[in-house]
């Protein structure tokens, strides 16, 4: 015969004690995971924020710089070149932008064309700074005009004169005599020197530098053959004499666009019959013609002036017409 519940009261008990505590440790456990997730929301910007440990190293990447655009780089180019920045100054001479165009279009018509038509020039320029002495600036446009054209017969001329430029350096280090050092008094020496020193009766104590002065005699005109050149200062006896001269090449889009015009430039004829110093001093259209204009006027050999036999350098004018 089954026992009645009511005979057995703390076995009951038991049982609803255990239901209660497995309850309880299930609240808490929840509570717990709650209480967890919400603390790695709301802390995780301070995580993130946290400096790096020491030791640990931190790499930053830089974002990516967008490519400049082939109508970006062309705009660029035509800038430089009415600049006259052909090679120079490296980064952003007209060259490097063009070669840039061919690096992201190697057919792009406009790059090729121009690279073509302002690769005499830009050697023109180059032998310019192998004369001045700027070797290392030389020998790297150079690198670009190879980079342009490198079967062009001018590079291997281009580099036979820096070759050479390069050894009257040296030898012009090996046979520069070496500086006499000055003999080092003490104070007490000087002032003892200056003291017993015989000074020249009349003599002041203390005599001023004289500064010579030049005269400059008065200008005279000056004719050259093959072209008629304005008048300016400094004109020596003897007027140069025009031996070669290079006609200017006609911009491509002045030709495609029928356009005509003129520039004026003046220059310095040095007395070695090179012309130096070309600048412009008015033109129409402006900046059309004017890179072409003095490109050309830099190629130009003359017979050197003269004054007393011998060869000085004197500045010229001359008027360029350009017409189809």
């Amino acid at each position: 015969m089954p026992c009645p519940p009511c005979l057995f009261p703390r076995a009951r008990q038991r049982g609803d004690a255990r239901v209660a505590l497995a309850i309880t440790l299930l609240l808490l456990a929840c509570g717990g995971a709650l209480t967890w997730v919400w603390w790695q929301r709301t802390h995780a910007d301070d995580l993130a924020s946290e400096p790096a440990a020491a030791g640990s190293i931190v790499r930053t990447e830089a974002p990516p710089t967008a490519p400049r655009s082939i109508e970006q780089l062309l705009n660029e180019a035509r800038a430089a070149v009415a600049a006259q920045q052909l090679v120079a100054p490296a980064g952003q001479s007209a060259f490097e932008r063009y070669l840039a165009v061919l690096a992201q279009q190697p057919a792009n018509p406009i790059a090729t064309d121009a690279l073509r038509e302002l690769f005499p020039f830009a050697a023109e320029q180059v032998g310019a700074t192998i004369r001045d002495g700027q070797l290392d600036e030389a020998q790297r446009q150079l690198d670009l005009l190879a980079r342009a054209d490198p079967a062009n017969y001018t590079l291997t001329l281009l580099r036979a004169q820096l070759t050479e430029q390069r050894q009257r350096v040296l030898a012009a280090a090996a046979t520069a005599p070496a500086p006499a050092l000055a003999p080092t008094r003490s104070p007490a020496s000087r002032e003892m020197a200056a003291a017993t020193a015989p000074s020249p009766p009349g003599t002041p104590a203390e005599v001023p530098p004289v500064t010579q002065t030049a005269m400059v005699t008065p200008p005279a005109p000056i004719t050259v053959p093959a072209a008629t050149f304005a008048s300016v200062p400094n004109v020596p006896s003897t007027a140069p004499v025009l031996q070669r001269r290079v006609e200017p090449y006609y911009p491509q889009a002045a030709r495609r666009s029928r356009r005509e015009g003129w520039v004026e430039v003046e220059f310095t004829v040095q007395p070695d019959g090179h012309v130096d110093a070309v600048k412009v001093l008015q033109s129409k259209p402006g900046s059309v013609f004017d890179l072409a204009a003095t490109t050309a006027v830099q190629r130009w050999v003359f017979a050197p002036a003269t004054r007393n036999g011998k060869p000085v350098a004197v500045s010229l004018r001359q008027r360029l017409d350009f017409r189809l």
